[in-house]
C-alpha cells in the first residue's frame, strides 16, 4: 500500500479501535463515580433472609404459639364476630346443627359450616385446612383436643373471649395484622356507648333492669356479666334490679314462677332461645304472677333477639345498644 495511503488511514484505524474498546466494556460494571454521574444507585445484593417470615410467639391461657408470617385461613368457632370486625372471612363458622349465629350470616354466605353437636369434628376440622385455630374458651380444649388442634395448624386458646371482647379483637388483630382495624373498631364502639347513654339518661334515671331467657326447660335470670350483661350494666350504666346483683351477678340462675314477685324491675328484656323455648314461657306469661310484676303491668316487657344478645363482639353489642335505644328513647 501506498505509504500516503496509510498515512491518511491511521487516524480512522485509531478511532475504530478506540469505539470498538468502548463497545467491550459496555456489560462492565460502573464505579460508583460513573453511577453518581449517571444519577443512578447499584441495586442491592439479594439478600436471603430479607424476605423470610419472621416467627412470632403468642402466649394463650394453655402455652404458647407460634405462627410464621401472617395467617390467611383462620377457623375461630363464636368468634366470627371479630374477624368480620378485622376484615376476614373465617374459612369456617360455628354451627350447632341447623343452628348458626344469624346475625352474621350477612358476612358469612358460603363459609362452610363447623358442627360442634356432639363436639367438634377433627375431619371437618382438618378438611377446612386453616393456617391458624382460635379457641374463645378453655372449655374447647378439653380431653386433649387441644392437642389435637394444635397437630392441624398453630392453636390460640383464650380463658374466655368473649368476657373482653376488646381484647379479643386487639389479640386477633396482632395474630393477623389488622392491629388498625381493630383500633378503629373499638373508638368507633366506644364513641357510640358514649352518645347512647347521653340519650339514655333521661329516659332510665332511677329505673331497674333485668334480662330473662326462656330456654325449653326453664327460665333463666341473666347474670351481669357476660353477653347483655356487660352492655347493659357495664357499658351503658343502666341500673341491674336487686335481684340481679344479689342472685344472679356472676351466673344465670334459674327463675321459678314462686321466685317471680320480686322480680320488680322497672324494665325486663325477653330472650327466646328457639320456638320449642315458647311454650314454657307462655305459661309463665299466662300466670297472675308474672302479670302482677311492674315491667308487665306497665307495659315495659320487650323481646329482644337471643341471637345476638347471647353473643359478643364490635357487631353483636352495636346492635344491642341500637335495641336499646330504639325501645326506650321516645
Amino acid at each position: 500500500m501506498p505509504h500516503r495511503i496509510r498515512t491518511l488511514l491511521h487516524p480512522f484505524l485509531i478511532a475504530f479501535l478506540a469505539l470498538a474498546m468502548l463497545a467491550s466494556g459496555c456489560g462492565s460494571k460502573p464505579t460508583p463515580a460513573e453511577e453518581k454521574r449517571q444519577g443512578g444507585e447499584a441495586a442491592p445484593a439479594p439478600s436471603s433472609t430479607a424476605s423470610a417470615p419472621q416467627e412470632r410467639e403468642f402466649k394463650h391461657a394453655l402455652g404458647t404459639m407460634k405462627l410464621t408470617g401472617q395467617p390467611k385461613r383462620i377457623v375461630a368457632p363464636y368468634i366470627e364476630d371479630a374477624l368480620i370486625t378485622l376484615g376476614i372471612q373465617p374459612a369456617a363458622k360455628w354451627s350447632l346443627g341447623d343452628l348458626v349465629q344469624d346475625y352474621l350470616e350477612p358476612h358469612l354466605q358460603g363459609v362452610p359450616k363447623l358442627d360442634f353437636t356432639g363436639g367438634l369434628n377433627n375431619e371437618a376440622l382438618l378438611s377446612t385446612n386453616p393456617d391458624l385455630i382460635v379457641l374463645y374458651t378453655t372449655n374447647l380444649a378439653e380431653k386433649g383436643a387441644y392437642e389435637q388442634y394444635s397437630k392441624i395448624a398453630p392453636t390460640y386458646v383464650f380463658n374466655d373471649a368473649t368476657v373482653d371482647w376488646k381484647q379479643t379483637l386487639k389479640t386477633l388483630g396482632d395474630m393477623t395484622g389488622t392491629s388498625d382495624k381493630a383500633g378503629k373498631a373499638i373508638a368507633a364502639y366506644d364513641s357510640k356507648v358514649a352518645n347512647a347513654k347521653t340519650k339514655l339518661q333521661p329516659f332510665v334515671k332511677d329505673k331497674t333492669f333485668a334480662v330473662i331467657r326462656a330456654k325449653p326447660k326453664e327460665i333463666q335470670l341473666m347474670d351481669g356479666s357476660f353477653y347483655s350483661g356487660l352492655v347493659l350494666y357495664a357499658d351503658l350504666a343502666l341500673t341491674p334490679h336487686k335481684l340481679v346483683k344479689e342472685w344472679s351477678w356472676q351466673r344465670a340462675q334459674t327463675l321459678s314462677l314462686e321466685k317471680l314477685p320480686e322480680l320488680d324491675a322497672d324494665y325486663i328484656f325477653v330472650l327466646v332461645q328457639s320456638e320449642t323455648s315458647r311454650p314454657l314461657l307462655e305459661q309463665f306469661q299466662s300466670s297472675p304472677l308474672w302479670k302482677n310484676i311492674p315491667a308487665v303491668k306497665n307495659g315495659h316487657i320487650y323481646e329482644m333477639p337471643s341471637n345476638y344478645w347471647m353473643a359478643s363482639g364490635a357487631i353483636a353489642n352495636t346492635a344491642k345498644i341500637d335495641d336499646v335505644l330504639k325501645t326506650l328513647v321516645k
